[in-house]
Parts: C-alpha cells; sequence; structure tokens
C-alpha cells in the first residue's frame, strides 16, 4: 500500500512539473511577442534552437517514458491493496509490452517531432545567417557608393575654389606717373579680395549708421549681381549707385600720381578699396555654383540614410569643413544672412550649428558692425545636442 502510493504520487509530481514548466515557458514566449512589434524582426540572438517548446517536448517524452514503467504495475491491479493477477491480463511480458508501448510509442511521436522542429529552427538561423551575410554585403557596398560620391564632391569642391579667377588690375610708379598694369586673382585668394568689396559695400550701405537686415541684403544683392543689374532693378537708389559709379571711375583711373590707401578711400566711412579689379562687376558666375554645390555636399551627408550616427556624420563633414578657408566661411556666413543661404541654418536644417559648418569662423575679423555681432549671437545661443561651442574662438584652452 505504502509502496504504491509512493510510486503515485511521484508519477503525478514529475507529470505536474513538466506541466507547471510548459506553462511557464508558454507564458514567457507570450510576454516576449507582446513586447515586440514585429515577429518577423527577429535577431539571430533571439532564434534559439533548443527554446520553449523544445524543452518542453523533451520532458514530455521523458515524462511518458517514465509513465510507462508504472503502467503495468499500475494498471494490472484491480484495488489498491491487490496484487496483480497475470492469469486475466495475459503472459507477464505481453502484459508489461502491451501497457508500456504505448506510451513509448507517444514519446517517440514526440522525440520525432522534436527531431523535425529543430530542423526546423535550424534552417530559420541559417536564413537569418544568410540574410544577415547578404545585408552587411549590402551595407557595405551601399558605404562604398555614398563614399564614392563623397569624395567625388569633395574633389568638384577643390576643383571650384582652384578654377575661380578674377583678371583685374594694378598700378606701378613709372617716371611719368602711373602704370597700369593686368594682375590675375586666383583660388583662395578670391575669397579674400570678394569679402573687402563685400563689406566695402556694406560700409557705403551703412553710410555711418548701425546695418539692418534690409541694408545688408541691398549691399549683398549688389555685392552679389553687380551695380549694373542693381541699378536696373533698384532705381530709387540712383544717388547711391551714382556715387559707386563714381568710386568705380575713381578706382580704375586714380590719376597721374601713386594710389595710396588714403586716396582708394570711399566716399562714406573712409572705407577702404583693398582689391584690385573692376569694382561693383558681381561674383554671380563665381559664387552660384560654389555655394550650390558646397550645400549639396553637406546636405549629402547629412541626410544619409547609410550614415546614420551624428558622430560618423561629423567625421564626414569635418573633411568638407577642413577645405574651407576662414574667409570662405565668412562670405558664408555672410550669405546666409542675406538670405541667399537661408537653408543653411533654419527651422529645418542646422547645417551651422548642429553640424558646425563655419565652427572656424574667427568673428573677430567680420565686419565691426552690430548687425554683423547679433547674427553670431543667433548662432551661439541656438540650442544643440552637442556640448562644444558652435565657433572654435570660444573654445577655452
Amino acid at each position: 500500500m505504502t509502496t504504491f502510493l509512493v510510486l503515485v504520487i511521484i508519477m503525478l509530481v514529475i507529470i505536474l512539473l513538466a506541466l507547471i514548466y510548459l506553462a511557464h515557458s508558454l507564458g514567457k514566449l507570450t510576454a516576449a511577442k507582446s513586447a515586440s512589434l514585429d515577429s518577423e524582426s527577429k535577431t539571430i540572438d533571439e532564434i534559439t534552437i533548443f527554446d520553449w517548446k523544445s524543452k518542453g517536448l523533451i520532458l514530455l517524452s521523458l515524462a511518458l517514458i517514465i509513465m510507462s514503467f508504472f503502467t503495468p504495475f499500475l494498471l494490472t491491479r484491480t484495488g489498491v491493496t491487490t496484487t496483480p493477477n497475470f492469469n486475466s491480463t495475459g503472459q507477464i511480458g505481453d502484459t508489461i509490452g502491451g501497457l508500456m508501448n504505448p506510451f513509448i510509442a507517444m514519446a517517440g511521436v514526440f522525440v520525432t517531432g522534436l527531431a523535425f522542429y529543430i530542423q526546423f529552427k535550424a534552417n530559420q538561423l541559417q536564413r537569418m545567417l544568410f540574410q544577415k551575410q547578404i545585408n552587411h554585403q549590402n551595407d557595405q557596398v551601399k558605404l562604398q557608393q555614398f563614399e564614392s560620391q563623397f569624395y567625388e564632391m569633395l574633389k568638384l569642391h577643390r576643383d571650384n575654389v582652384t578654377e575661380m579667377k578674377i583678371e583685374g588690375y594694378d598700378f606701378r610708379r613709372i617716371p611719368t606717373g602711373l602704370e597700369k598694369f593686368e594682375k590675375v586673382t586666383e583660388g583662395r585668394k578670391v575669397f579674400v579680395t570678394m569679402k573687402a568689396e563685400l563689406e566695402f559695400i556694406l560700409t557705403c550701405f551703412a553710410g555711418g549708421r548701425k546695418l539692418n537686415k534690409e541694408l545688408f541684403k541691398k549691399g549683398y544683392n549688389l555685392f552679389f549681381s553687380g551695380l549694373d543689374d542693381y541699378s536696373k532693378n533698384n532705381p530709387v537708389d540712383v544717388m547711391f549707385t551714382g556715387l559707386l559709379q563714381t568710386a568705380r571711375e575713381q578706382h580704375q583711373y586714380p590719376g597721374s600720381h601713386i594710389a595710396t590707401n588714403e586716396q582708394r578711400k570711399r566716399f562714406s566711412n573712409g572705407a577702404n578699396m583693398n582689391f584690385n579689379y573692376k569694382p561693383f562687376s558681381g561674383h554671380a558666375s563665381r559664387l552660384g555654383h560654389y555655394f550650390r554645390h558646397l550645400y549639396l555636399a553637406v546636405k549629402h551627408v547629412v541626410q544619409s540614410k547609410v550614415v546614420i550616427e551624428y558622430d560618423e556624420k561629423m567625421r564626414y563633414l569635418k573633411i568638407i569643413r577642413a577645405q574651407l578657408s576662414n574667409h570662405e566661411q565668412m562670405l558664408l556666413f555672410y550669405n546666409w544672412i542675406s538670405d541667399y543661404g537661408e537653408n543653411w541654418e533654419n527651422d529645418t536644417n542646422q547645417f551651422f550649428t548642429e553640424y558646425r559648418m563655419i565652427h572656424n569662423l574667427w568673428y573677430d575679423n567680420l565686419m565691426k558692425d552690430e548687425f554683423i555681432i547679433e547674427q553670431v549671437d543667433v548662432l551661439r545661443n541656438t540650442k544643440v545636442s552637442h556640448k562644444d561651442p558652435i565657433f572654435e574662438i570660444d573654445h577655452t584652452y
């Protein structure tokens, strides 16, 4: 009696433990599925061959096999205290075999199913590994295409700078007075002279007053399109453009004596015309495609779907920025203030602040005007995700 009860209790405990484990595993699987937005987006680490299903089938098979050993003892009794009577059940071997075989057969079915399931999981893992390899190769191809286009754009930017040229003139002393000779400004030196011309024009527009947005846009428009086009489009400024025309003629024909800095000063505020070419001829043919191409190169990096991390984007942007001289960044800043380049920094793009494309702007060398300082402060006070100052000059060493 005691032995029989012990055996029955042991068998029930084993079956109960197996069922508890299955229920617990099923609960974990349900929780994991509810936390996942897409069951098809599993990673390789999430695919386990011996998952809750495999372990459950193994435990169930073991429980059936263990149970089969107790079935002859349990199922040949007519009562709890009676002993087996094989006269009514058949030969002892047939009895044991007949009672154990169904449970062992069911265990075999489960194990066979387990073998198919494990093979299915192994195939799934193999497909995932293959897909990961394909995705990695695709990512590498896309990165190579991105870098190829990036460095080609970088090369075109350098070519644009190298090809910049302004055919001008200068004067030298001769016994009879001054001799005019041709002088060509090329490459990055062009930006030095263009900055000088723009600041001269802005100083003239200010006329001793503080600049504002309207005056700045007018001055930049004249600098960009040229005096002739500006005069046609702004007939109300005929007096001012006439004075500029006089300044141009004085610059081209300074007289029979050496043209000193004092003699090259403009009619307003003592501004100095430190550029050796025909003034106010316009720079749209030089700067138009230069700024468009530079903007496209930066946008190519910032909006890339291949290079996603901010630090990686900055690695490429720093390469672009390293190609820009101080005067290029100053003209880029002026271009933004004039609204010609408003897309560099607005509610949509933060190429100046978040991506620091004018990080090397030495604003102390900009035109000394409160309006210019205010625009620098607008950028400096813009909230960005990085901790470093927007301008290199603001670093504390």
